[in-house]
């Protein structure tokens, strides 16, 4: 009697256990960080403008003979660029204070320097050094033969809104450069974090994602784990959601399910997308 009782103990207490296995799961939280620094708000233009008017004002006197030797071609140009200031006479009466002149300069006001420049603006080209770029462009395909090797080349910023962005291309990684983007995927017509099963639970969390973002994604992504310690644990019934961070930092996401659709988003924007998204939202950067 108490054998049968104890195998039947047995029994039950060994299917209870099974029955309560979790089912675990590894979520990727994959991010491309911001390549260019976030767009200045009102007052922070105003502050460094201020501090570069206090900076050009205290700053010392622009030592024109250490880069133009006196007597030179080069001093030439630049005396015809900067005219000198106007020297202290007691017969003339000065609104604004007496010059107080040195090395040229009056330090009352702070001191502006025009450099002889190799290149020439488009204001002081002719119509017909123009009408020549205007056709160097057609035959470049929109873009200005500029020789990449001439130091003395005139320095032109690339523009912070990109082809994409103009295109609304939600799926390059050309877009939003001031912004943290995150990659989300499409599954059974919604849009999740790209989630990993672990059926054998036998492998880690990390490598779990890993293998996974290749098999979904193609081995063009070279990405980097931030820990290999979840962020994040979601539990719901009998699984485990666990929340793995990490930053794509060159290559390309290529489904290899040419039907499974993918976008890269902003915060902001995955608040349309993400049914979960107010119990993750703190995953997310602001920036």
């Amino acid at each position: 009697m108490n054998k049968h009782l104890s195998n039947g103990i047995l029994r039950k207490y060994s299917q209870s256990t099974t029955n309560n296995i979790p089912k675990i799961s590894s979520t990727l939280i994959l991010s491309r960080l911001p390549v260019i620094t976030t767009e200045l708000s009102k007052f922070e233009k105003l502050f460094y403008k201020y501090q570069e008017e206090l900076w050009r004002r205290l700053m010392w006197t622009f030592p024109k003979w250490f880069y133009f030797n006196q007597g030179t071609l080069a001093e030439l140009r630049y005396k015809q660029l900067n005219k000198g200031s106007m020297s202290y006479d007691p017969k003339i009466l000065y609104p604004r204070g007496i010059p107080d002149l040195k090395q040229g300069r009056d330090r009352r006001f702070r001191q502006y320097i025009k450099a002889p420049k190799p290149y020439k603006e488009i204001d002081e080209l002719s119509q017909e050094q123009i009408k020549e770029i205007e056709e160097q462009k057609l035959k470049n395909n929109g873009e200005e033969l500029i020789n990449k090797d001439d130091l003395t080349r005139k320095i032109i910023p690339n523009q912070r809104v990109t082809k994409a962005d103009l295109n609304k291309d939600d799926k390059s990684l050309e877009r939003r450069l001031e912004r943290t983007l995150y990659l989300i995927i499409k599954v059974n017509d919604s849009w999740i974090l790209p989630t990993f099963e672990n059926e054998k639970n036998s492998t880690s969390l990390h490598e779990l994602a890993e293998s996974g973002l290749y098999k979904i994604g193609g081995d063009k992504i070279n990405y980097y784990n931030v820990s290999r310690i979840p962020c994040h644990v979601k539990e719901s019934n009998n699984n485990k959601e666990y929340f793995i961070k990490s930053h794509i930092l060159s290559g390309i996401y290529e489904p290899q399910d040419k039907k499974n659709d993918y976008k890269w988003l902003t915060k902001e924007e995955l608040k349309t997308y993400l049914p979960n998204f107010n119990e993750i939202e703190h995953l997310f950067s602001e920036v």
